[in-house]
């Protein structure tokens, strides 16, 4: 299967580099998911976490192609919320894509983002922390 995942990206870069934790969540899904046989694209990846950012020009439509051929689109909007990802999850709502969304526990997101299940093929994960949403995303990927 072809998944495109999506997570928070200029939010979490810093002086230092990209959030160590976070980046260590995103390989952490990619590797284990690459193990099962899946094809995982990341913006995270192609810019390698920061350090080759690419242009709006670029990455928009790279983005978008990549949703546009993928089976299963994977976002995790965050809190604070991305916008990026929010853009993703139109993108591929709109265009009939197969879509998990993880959602915290303890965060606070849009209705629309809480309804999404009910105008697209969206499933939720509901998580409290990021070793749980790797464990259920092994679970049901």
């Amino acid at each position: 299967m072809r998944i495109f995942l999506g997570a928070p990206f200029s939010s979490h870069l810093g002086k230092t580099g990209f959030d160590n934790e976070l980046k260590w969540t995103i390989e952490t899904i990619i590797l284990s998911l690459q193990k099962k046989g899946h094809v995982v694209k990341s913006a995270h990846v192609r810019e390698k976490f920061g350090e080759q950012l690419m242009t709006p020009d670029v990455c928009t439509p790279l983005d978008l192609n990549e949703i546009k051929e993928c089976d299963l689109f994977v976002a995790i909007p965050h809190n604070p919320p991305s916008g990026g990802v929010h853009i993703e999850l139109g993108w591929a709502s709109a265009i009939n894509k197969n879509i998990i969304v993880c959602i915290q526990k303890k965060g606070v997101y849009s209705p629309l983002i809480h309804g999404l299940d009910k105008v697209s093929n969206t499933k939720k994960i509901i998580y409290d922390n990021y070793p749980e949403l790797i464990d259920k995303i092994n679970a049901i990927i």
